[in-house]
């Protein structure tokens, strides 16, 4: 696969991580931030710091339900940067959040 094919999400397991670099993003503005939105066939990924300044994740699984994660990031600094990871499994029925590597969250997937 070369760099410029789209890749596939799989909905059932993965690991989504990013940057957001420093002065990018005020943590504690109670501003809807999208960040991301990832629709594979089977499902949806939806990534946002949300009005009440949690960073939010939102796993839909097309006929199964829906999972959500989220963490309280206004008192996160500014003015540095920090790294966000999700990662869900269905087979080991969890969501898990972490901030610069580390754990921060973690939800049970009921479907």
């Amino acid at each position: 696969m070369t760099h410029n094919e789209p890749q596939q999400v799989n909905i059932s397991e993965g690991t989504i991580s990013f940057w957001i670099q420093s002065n990018k993003m005020n943590y504690s503005n109670n501003e809807i931030i999208p960040i991301t939105q990832l629709s594979p066939p089977d499902g949806s990924i939806f990534i946002l710091k949300d009005n009440d300044n949690k960073i939010k994740f939102f796993h839909v699984f097309l006929g199964k339900g829906r999972t959500d994660i989220e963490y309280d990031v206004s008192k996160l600094d500014q003015t540095k940067k920090h790294m966000f990871a999700f990662t869900w499994s269905i087979k080991g029925k969890e969501l898990k959040l972490y901030i610069d590597g580390e754990l921060k969250n973690t939800v049970s997937i009921k479907y």
